[in-house]
């Protein structure tokens, strides 16, 4: 008891900016892991094209990072700040797009994991500058009672306002797809990676000459993206809750697609 005593008073010495690197990298490679786990259980660590085994790369990186940070290694912090960039720069564009849409499933992750990865660069960056030194001898990232303290509290403040505000905004929105979708011809039903027909209905017909509408009735982000070797060739790129995309079809033929972060989705447009 006498050790585990000693063990938490030594953990609590620590600089409150070890604190904020090792407390984000840990959540976000929890959040990663909530989200990635389902899909590797029921397609296996390589379903979507490598997505998800890249996607554990970056929990694994996350937690060797806190780890090591906390024990104020000046490699971990470098590792800490170039694995945050490297993820924002990959995936930058769905976590923003999540972002975009209340209504979005990743929305809690967008509103909380962008914040949450620059207090991590943030704080890795300062915490290297000041390694040789000490970073008691900072005030900023040594207590929470200073700027960096601050700056953390309003990184917070700002995540709980968008989560809630979030919450009221995904009803909203969730009665508006259930109005728009009266006039679309396909829809993206909801937990489509799981559906037995995640394009409803899976085939549709068309005259040539006529136009498609789709819609994403789904909290996921999707995709209608034409397969590879079609004659004629459509994506929609990221649809988000609510998304809608329209193609017009000129020439006769079959068209199968599918959505690209989710390759089990299928769907097939007949025109003639």
């Amino acid at each position: 008891m006498a050790g585990t005593g000693g063990m938490w008073a030594r953990m609590r010495q620590k600089p409150f900016s070890l604190w904020v690197i090792a407390g984000g990298l840990v959540y976000m490679a929890l959040s990663l892991l909530y989200l990635g786990l389902p899909f590797a259980i029921m397609g296996g660590i390589l379903a979507g094209g490598g997505f998800l085994l890249i996607l554990f790369v970056f929990v694994a990186v996350f937690l060797i990072a806190a780890a090591f940070s906390f024990r104020q290694k000046r490699w971990a912090y470098v590792l800490a700040a170039v694995s945050s960039l490297v993820l924002l720069v990959l995936f930058g564009s769905f976590l923003l797009g999540s972002a975009s849409n209340p209504a979005d499933s990743g929305f809690w992750l967008s509103m909380s994991g962008l914040p949450a990865l620059t207090l991590v660069v943030i704080f890795s960056i300062l915490s290297l500058r000041s390694a040789k030194t000490g970073l008691a001898q900072k005030r900023y990232l040594a207590s929470p009672h200073s700027t960096g303290g601050l700056l953390t509290l309003a990184v917070i403040g700002f995540v709980i306002g968008g989560l809630v505000a979030g919450a009221i905004g995904s009803a909203v929105i969730g009665r508006l797809v259930a109005t728009a979708g009266e006039s679309a011809d396909v829809k993206i039903v909801k937990d489509a990676p799981s559906a037995a027909v995640p394009f409803n209905p899976a085939t549709f017909h068309v005259a040539v000459g006529g136009t498609v509408t789709w819609l994403n009735t789904d909290s996921t982000t999707h995709t209608v993206t034409s397969d590879i070797g079609d004659s004629v060739a459509f994506d929609s790129g990221s649809l988000t809750t609510g998304g809608v995309f329209q193609f017009t079809f000129m020439q006769a033929g079959t068209y199968p697609y599918h959505c690209t972060p989710h390759l089990q989705m299928t769907g097939t447009i007949v025109v003639g």
